[in-house]
């Protein structure tokens, strides 16, 4: 019989990740996937798993909805257990998870996904009622000079990496004992009388409010530019302003012919490997990654920091994008997809620069008709051309370009001169 999970994380490609490695147990059947706290709630409800596991953090506040929604859950489905990943290595949110004594949860590393079968033992113990804490956290928590020696040697053997029945045949006694010895002793931790659990959680929320921004900065300087990771830090990009830019849009060329071919998980594979790949042409052109739209590339250069060169930074980079494109089909992607081509296209202009957004999300974006242009060209280029309209030309020295005469684009009256790039084969 397998176990049913319900899967919660809002980064779809994670979320497919993590499907797509589940599904390859044949004791795991991934039953209904989540992109946010209360639809998890509802998916737990709905679909009754056996395991739910989820982000730590998740929309609506980015928070510990992962936490939350693990008791809630306990709490309504005593039958299912809960694995709360977590990126967070501090062992005191562990406790914030275990330390109000319920059973069946588990507290795992995200790094440990990658390591194989760790994702499924944890699974497979919170499936049996029993739970279970990442090594690296459990060895942190046997060193505190609060441990006392029967909770360190407990803590010594999860740190092992043992399941509760290892554990019982080194501690002579029954994984039942174990499970009593391992509540009881989180609950310690967290607070004989309880009261303190509930302290330990709002200790977390407030610690969690005191390092949000940098943990935020952190994430975000793995994606865009430094200079706006420094913008955002500060607020120097806070208001909107206009300049001038030339903004760059690729994308896929037949996506939803290849998408009719493959799996939901080889979609989710192919799509990483080739839109990080561009995010780093994209980096390394010194331009920001303003957008990625399913299988769609947006990027600007000139904003938020001012550039001389960033139509000849554009082109190049449009360039370096077929040549990237070029590389991955070279090195391969599944038997069923033998090549990828994409499209790009280059227009240069005046544009609104600032944060935009509602409900509290806010996103640093241009905006303006320089960009709509830029869309139409992408849509307009072949699979391995890089068109570019006649203002980024101008701007731009040393790109050899061919002219392909005026277009209409949709949404202009007027039309818009096009040359094509040469990039070299």
């Amino acid at each position: 019989m397998s176990i049913r999970v319900v899967l919660g994380e809002d980064n779809m490609l994670v979320r497919e990740g993590v499907r797509a490695l589940l599904d390859s147990f044949a004791d795991i059947e991934v039953v209904g996937v989540a992109q946010d706290a209360p639809t998890l709630l509802q998916a737990a409800r709905d679909q009754m798993p056996n395991v739910v596991v989820t982000d730590i953090k998740m929309p609506p506040s980015f928070r510990l909805e992962g936490i939350d929604c693990a008791h809630a859950i306990r709490d309504a489905y005593p039958g299912t257990g809960v694995v709360v990943l977590s990126a967070h290595d501090d062992e005191e949110y562990a406790v914030a998870l275990l330390g109000k004594g319920q059973s069946g949860l588990g507290y795992l590393l995200k790094d440990r996904i990658a390591q194989g079968d760790e994702l499924v033992r944890a699974i497979r113990e919170v499936a049996a009622g029993r739970s279970m804490v990442d090594p690296t956290i459990a060895e942190r928590l046997s060193g505190h000079d609060t441990a006392e020696d029967e909770d360190r040697t407990v803590l010594d053997l999860m740190a092992k990496g043992l399941g509760y029945a290892e554990m019982a045949d080194a501690l002579g006694t029954t994984q039942e004992a174990v499970d009593r010895r391992v509540t009881a002793l989180f609950r310690r931790m967290a607070g004989a009388d309880g009261e303190n659990a509930v302290a330990v959680d709002e200790l977390k929320r407030l610690h969690e409010a005191i390092v949000e921004r940098a943990t935020q900065m952190k994430q975000l300087r793995s994606f865009v530019p430094p200079q706006l990771a420094d913008g955002l830090e500060s607020g120097a990009i806070a208001e909107r302003r206009e300049a001038e830019v030339s903004v760059l849009f690729a994308d896929i060329r037949g996506y939803s012919t290849i998408a009719e071919r493959l799996s939901a998980a080889e979609i989710a594979d192919i799509l990483a490997r080739q839109l990080g790949a561009m995010g780093e042409v994209v980096a390394e052109h010194g331009g920001s990654l303003d957008e990625l739209l399913g299988d769609a590339v947006m990027a600007v250069f000139g904003a938020p920091e001012s550039m001389a060169d960033h139509a000849e930074r554009a082109l190049r980079c449009g360039i370096a994008m077929q040549a990237r494109q070029r590389e991955l089909n070279a090195e391969g992607w599944t038997s069923d997809l033998p090549e990828i081509g994409i499209g790009v296209g280059v227009n240069t202009g005046t544009v609104v620069a600032g944060t935009v957004g509602a409900g509290g999300r806010l996103k640093y974006t241009v905006v303006g008709d320089a960009v709509n242009v830029a869309a139409r060209l992408q849509a307009e280029a072949h699979a391995g051309e890089v068109l570019a309209a006649a203002s980024t030309i101008a701007a731009a020295d040393g790109v050899r370009v061919e002219p392909v005469g005026p277009r209409h684009v949709k949404g202009r009256e007027e039309p818009v001169e096009v040359f094509r790039v040469v990039v070299d084969a």
